[in-house]
């Protein structure tokens, strides 16, 4: 919970420090429509309400993507007590823990920084690609019209694939096989990574999404094994 307040306050902070650069990244691609005569306003004016309410809709994709980035930094460092938790979980539902390796006294302690390790993977891989989208955004004509759309995307499917992974990690599974496993079942995932989106961006209830997210996680891998080999 300390973690998730840190996270949900500096991202937080970060959006309304920076919101009017988010939002011209977000609105600068929109032509500005003007009207030299009362009669033209009949459509210019539902042609700007519209660009505004898109413009502010892709705002709030920046703004998501952003705060889910925080949560995940969060969910680095509370990696081995989030594996903890999908353990429990997973010997709660089905009275064992699935997993490929030595197991022993010490097997909790050897899962919990391995979860690290394998948490910091993945958040060097979701900022690569994030970066590599606002590069292109900033950077090519007219991929602002393309990257936030995407980056919020990118959020959404991410978070199936980062909750999921603590259960999947202890299947020994590679990243290739993972990204592979949440594609197949690209519906589920959209369905539950757009749910977790946008429990990220409620107030008050994104300071619970983590243990959250890790259940359901936990219980998508459960209720729908990967059906690759490990690595």
């Amino acid at each position: 919970l300390l973690l998730s307040v840190l996270a949900v306050g500096g991202a937080v902070l970060g959006v309304l420090g920076f919101s009017g650069e988010l939002h011209a990244f977000a609105s600068g691609w929109m032509p500005l429509l003007e009207a030299d005569a009362w009669w033209k306003w009949l459509f210019v004016g539902p042609l700007k309400l519209l660009f505004w309410l898109v413009g502010w809709v892709l705002f709030l994709g920046l703004a998501g993507a952003l705060l889910v980035g925080a949560l995940l930094l969060a969910s680095l460092l509370a990696s081995p007590f989030l594996e903890a938790l999908s353990r429990r979980v997973e010997a709660l539902v089905t009275g064992r823990v699935e997993e490929i390796g030595d197991g022993g006294w010490l097997a909790p302690l050897r899962e919990g920084g391995r979860s690290m390790l394998e948490e910091a993977r993945r958040l060097a891989f979701f900022v690569g690609v994030q970066l590599g989208l606002l590069g292109f955004g900033l950077l090519v004509p007219g991929g602002q019209v393309v990257a936030p759309p995407a980056m919020t995307l990118v959020a959404v499917l991410f978070l199936p694939l980062d909750y999921a992974s603590y259960a999947l990690d202890r299947r020994r599974l590679s990243f290739r096989d993972k990204r592979r496993w949440v594609v197949e079942r690209g519906p589920l995932m959209l369905g539950y990574g757009a749910a977790a989106f946008l429990t990220c961006l409620v107030p008050g209830l994104n300071l619970l999404a983590m243990p959250v997210l890790v259940i359901g996680g936990t219980l998508l891998v459960l209720r729908h094994p990967p059906a690759v080999a490990p690595a």
